[in-house]
């Protein structure tokens, strides 16, 4: 008979592509892993997994199972933490969601609301989530890169175009040319979500023709902390349309220059474990998030 502790490491195993690392997962020895898998080969009656060079895939016979046991024991899984500390932990069905701040409040939240997956979302850079993700402490990922890892699929959300914003009482005075825009913005104060200004500075570069110019006065890593900044007269700004679509609506940001066919848009994916593609309440999810990201 398969117990629970054979489905738990199955899983681990699963989500991470590897014995050891899903060993790791579970805070077992890999030969104590192995042992496990091998004792859930022997009840279910067929091989789950098949080794490669890069770890393990799945069997037919292992993505049917995933498929089966995936979310029931997620929604199991507080409980027997709980048990195995020696106390019972409330139960939390939610699903576990990856993005940065500013996209949650824009994409992630309007996704939720009565009659929705619970949703436990958790912050961070491309980078991180998407290794959350692959090690199975996430269940989708919001990255603006597509994930390219092997396990990972990435569903187009759509993207999203920028905007050089500036309060309306401190917003440079520009001719009204591109060619002229790099001297019109020299010298004047800038806000940034990174000191880097990576886009920012490819922005001056590739368009106004000349390297950054403009006084950085306020570098903060969140971007709704970049709009209110910039509506507060602190400086112009280059912005995700999201991030500065209210500011817009209510007149507390203007648009300093038209700048959509200079800079690129920024890509968005609902990344998930391929496997999880299947998984009902994975799909509904990142089906909803298409609704707000597109455009």
């Amino acid at each position: 008979m398969a117990t629970t502790e054979w489905v738990r490491t199955f899983v681990a195993i699963y989500r991470s592509g590897s014995v050891t690392d899903g060993a790791a997962l579970r805070n077992l020895s890999q030969p104590a892993a192995s042992q496990q898998l091998r004792a859930l080969e022997r009840s279910v009656g067929a091989p789950l997994f098949v080794r490669t060079p890069r770890g393990v895939e799945p069997t037919r016979r292992g993505r049917d199972l995933y498929v089966t046991v995936a979310d029931p024991l997620d929604r199991l899984e507080p409980v027997l933490a709980g048990l195995d500390g020696g106390a019972l932990a409330d139960v939390s069905p939610a699903l576990r969601v990856g993005s940065s701040p500013e996209y949650c409040s824009y994409a992630v939240v309007p996704a939720t609301g009565p009659g929705t997956e619970p949703v436990a979302v958790r912050f961070g850079a491309d980078a991180e989530l998407l290794d959350l993700l692959r090690h199975g402490e996430l269940d989708v990922a919001v990255t603006t890169s597509d994930p390219g890892r092997r396990g990972l699929a990435g569903r187009p959300l759509g993207v999203t175009d920028f905007v050089l914003v500036a309060s309306p009482d401190r917003r440079p005075a520009v001719t009204g040319t591109v060619g002229a825009l790099g001297d019109d913005l020299a010298g004047a104060p800038w806000v940034a979500y990174s000191a880097e200004l990576p886009r920012t500075r490819r922005f001056w570069q590739a368009s106004l023709g000349r390297a950054f110019a403009g006084d950085l006065r306020l570098v903060a890593p969140d971007l709704r902390s970049v709009a209110v900044a910039v509506a507060r007269g602190v400086g112009t700004s280059l912005l995700p349309a999201y991030a500065c679509a209210d500011g817009l609506a209510s007149g507390a940001l203007v648009e300093v220059f038209p700048v959509t066919d200079l800079v690129p848009p920024e890509p968005w994916f609902a990344s998930t474990r391929e496997a999880d593609l299947v998984r009902p309440r994975v799909a509904r999810f990142a089906a909803a998030l298409a609704a707000p990201g597109a455009g």
